[in-house]
């Protein structure tokens, strides 16, 4: 696969560092990554990506703030994106994440995205093993699956 787009929205580093360790996969997998903070991530960078993998914390059991208003921006210029569009997902969680996995999966079914597997759960008090989980999805992104 060519290029994947990997942004993250982390408070603390720990999600930072688990883009960065998907990118380590994706660039062990002999694909491009392109690593950018949630804030920074356009439509128009989705566009020309084969693949976006989002890294995002889950304050009070729910999407962070600037991820919800990524894809609040992108939804008026979905059209921009391609359909089919390959979607990962890393939830970096302290507590339960069903609400944010189930809001992902409700995204990607709006937009038309084609979820890639099962969102990668990583608990910032196991970070080692969340980098680990992260590497290993970069690696499958990259290799289409």
């Amino acid at each position: 696969m060519g290029k994947i787009v990997i942004s993250y929205q982390s408070f603390t580093g720990s999600c930072k560092a688990l883009a960065e360790a998907a990118a380590e996969g994706v660039a062990q997998a002999g694909g491009q990554a392109e690593v950018k903070n949630i804030t920074e991530t356009k439509a128009a960078d989705l566009a020309s990506a084969d693949a976006f993998v989002l890294v995002t914390t889950q304050p009070f059991q729910s999407l962070a703030g600037d991820t919800k208003k990524f894809f609040e921006t992108v939804w008026p210029a979905r059209e921009e994106v391609k359909k089919g569009l390959t979607f990962a997902a890393i939830i970096c969680h302290a507590n339960e994440a069903t609400d944010s996995a189930a809001a992902l999966d409700k995204f990607a079914t709006y937009l038309g995205w084609k979820k890639f597997g099962d969102w990668v759960l990583a608990a910032p008090a196991e970070l080692e093993k969340g980098k680990i989980s992260a590497r290993q999805l970069g690696i499958a992104v990259a290799q289409g699956g």
